[in-house]
Parts: C-alpha cells; structure tokens; sequence
C-alpha cells in the first residue's frame, strides 16, 4: 500500500478527537485555563472593590456574567486541544525563578506608590508585575498565549498606576479590574481559536499536526 508523507517526510495526521474541557481537566491548556479564571476574577473584583461609583453594581454584574463565561467556555466548548510540545530546556528553572522575583516584588509595590504619593496605585502595580511574570512563560512553554495575558496586564496596570500617580485616585484599582479583565478575554479567545470540528480551520489544524505513530 503506497503511503503519502508530508514534505517533512511524516505521514498525513489523523484527525484529532475534539473534546469538552470539563473531560479532559488534566490537560494543562484546560487546567491552565482554570487557574486564568480563578486568577481573572481576583484582580477583577478585587479592583472594583475600589471604585466609588454608583455603578459598582451593574459593574460587578457584568464581572460575574464575564467570568461565569470564561469558565464556560473553557469547561464546555467542544475544541480539538492541541499536542504541546515539550516546554524548553531550563523551563522549570525559569518558571521558579519568574515567581520568586513577582513576590519579592510585591512588598515593593507599596513602597513605590507610597513614595508616589498614589496609594490607589499599588493594586495596579501588582497587576503589572504578575502579568510581567508570565512573560517568560511565551517562550519555555511555547504558549503564545502569556504574552496575551502578560503583555495586556503590564499595560493596563502600568496605565493605571500612571494615572493614579497623576491624580485620578481609581484608575488605580480601575487598572487591576482591567488587567483582570484582560486576562479573562485572553483565556476566553485561547479556547475560541481551538477550532471546533468540522471547520476548514480545524482540518487545516488537524492536518499540520504530525502522527504519533509516524516516523520521519
């Protein structure tokens, strides 16, 4: 029987199972997920705690719809998750150092608004150095998607923390509720762009991903 490869000399690879999260928990796409959501909604109800307006509710509201959506997205799509690739050499070593400086960092947070004269602006600064912490995390685990994640959370805290700094006392717990935010949309469109099966872009997908049982 003839065998047709790829140009990289692999066979053509059968089509991958697509799967609801809430069966496949373990897989760290889905269990990473998980930890954005629990992460998201802390920084977002956390930073509205600090917004005096009368329309905290309605805020807390649209919190919660975004959050309870983010988790149902993650649990209950139907997406075809995908084969990760082995993190980088020295990933652990970079994952431990990467949390190791964001807590050494925190206490610092509070000295630098202090010394600002911003107190509002800690809770944003906060937001900025944890998303700074997933930075690395794009390139060890070959994960696109912490530069979402990082990079939206630096800019929003780091925003937020200016503004403050200048004399708009909420935008510092504003930007903490954003960059929780920010980190919610991001898992939410990491799960969206796992195809569903039966789409081009899903046999596209399905197609570039090399069989296990393959050899070049």
């Amino acid at each position: 029987m003839t065998t047709h490869t790829t140009t990289a000399g692999r066979q053509p690879s059968e089509t991958p199972t697509a799967v609801r999260g809430i069966s496949a928990l373990r897989h760290p796409v889905v269990s990473g997920g998980l930890i954005g959501v629990i992460g998201g909604t802390a920084f977002l109800f956390a930073g509205l705690s600090g917004v005096s307006s009368p329309t905290q509710g309605p805020l807390r509201g649209l919190a919660a719809a975004l959050a309870t959506f983010t988790l149902a997205v993650i649990l209950f799509r139907r997406r075809v998750l995908p084969e990760l690739r082995p993190p980088a050499p020295g990933a652990a070593r970079v994952y431990g150092v990467a949390v190791v400086v964001m807590l050494l960092l925190m206490p610092v947070t509070r000295l630098v608004a202090q010394a600002l004269h911003a107190p509002t602006a800690q809770s944003a600064l906060v937001a900025a150095v944890v998303g700074a912490h997933f930075l690395p995390f794009a390139r060890v685990f070959h994960a696109p998607v912490f530069w979402w994640i990082g990079g939206s959370m630096v800019a929003l805290g780091l925003c937020g923390a200016l503004l403050a700094v200048l004399g708009m006392h909420v935008a510092g717990p504003a930007g903490a509720a954003a960059a929780g935010a920010a980190m919610l949309v991001s898992v939410a469109a990491q799960a969206f762009r796992q195809h569903a099966p039966g789409t081009t872009a899903a046999t596209e997908q399905s197609a570039a991903w090399p069989n296990p049982g393959s050899r070049p």
